[in-house]
C-alpha cells in the first residue's frame, strides 16, 4: 500500500475524514460513556467532527483513493472554551441515566475548564480507520501537523481518553500536563512546545 500524507483541502476528502474520525473513535472510552448504542455514538461523533474537519486545518494520510487517517487542528480562538461559555459548563458528572447530550456537555465542560489560556493550536480529532490502526498511519498524519507547528513556532494542546495514546503523543513531543477522571474514564491533557 502506498501511503502519502497531505493537507486535506478538498471538500469530498474532508467529508470522508469526518467518517474516518467518527468510526475510529466510536468505541473510545469517552464515546462509550455517552451511549451504549454504537449508532448513537457514531451519530454524535459525526456531528461533533463535521465543523472541525470541514472548516479547520486537517492533515490526512491516504492511499490514492481513500483517506485512512486524519489529524485535525483548530487555531487560536477555536477551542471548546470559546464555544462553551463558563456559565453553561457542568461541574459534576451527570446521573447514570442522563442523556447522551448531558454527558457530552460534561465532557466539553472538562475540556473547556482545562484548556490553555495562552494562544495555542488545539489538536483533534485524530483517528485512523479501524482495521488500519497501529500501522503508522496516525503517526504519519500527526507528523505533518507537528512539522507545521515547529516551522511556525506554534504551541499545541490536546486531550486523549485512551491511556495507551499518551506514550504515542509523548513520542511526538507532547508532555503530559494532567490526568483526571470524567464519566468513569481517564482524560489526559498534553501540550507540545515547538522544536
Amino acid at each position: 500500500m502506498t501511503l502519502r500524507t497531505t493537507w486535506l483541502d478538498d471538500d469530498a476528502d474532508r467529508r470522508e475524514a469526518v467518517g474516518v474520525a467518527a468510526r475510529a473513535m466510536r468505541d473510545n472510552p469517552m464515546s462509550l460513556a455517552l451511549s451504549d448504542d454504537p449508532l448513537v455514538r457514531l451519530d454524535i461523533l459525526c456531528g461533533m467532527f463535521t465543523d472541525t474537519l470541514t472548516k479547520g486545518t486537517v492533515a490526512g494520510a491516504r492511499t490514492r483513493e481513500c483517506v485512512l487517517g486524519v489529524a485535525a487542528v483548530g487555531g487560536p480562538g477555536r477551542c471548546v472554551r470559546y464555544m462553551l461559555p463558563a456559565e453553561q459548563r457542568v461541574r459534576s458528572d451527570p446521573d447514570p441515566d442522563a442523556s447522551p447530550l448531558d454527558r457530552l456537555v460534561r465532557v466539553a465542560s472538562v475540556m473547556a475548564d482545562h484548556d490553555l489560556l495562552e494562544d495555542h493550536w488545539h489538536v483533534g480529532p485524530v483517528g485512523v480507520e479501524p482495521g488500519f490502526q497501529r500501522s503508522g498511519i496516525g503517526r504519519a498524519a500527526m507528523g505533518l501537523l507537528c512539522d507545521h507547528f515547529d516551522e511556525q513556532g506554534q504551541l499545541a494542546w490536546l486531550e486523549t481518553d485512551k491511556p495507551e495514546n499518551v506514550p504515542f503523543y509523548a513520542s511526538l513531543g507532547f508532555e503530559l500536563v494532567e490526568r483526571m477522571s470524567v464519566l468513569g474514564f481517564a482524560f489526559a491533557f498534553m501540550r507540545r512546545q515547538p522544536r
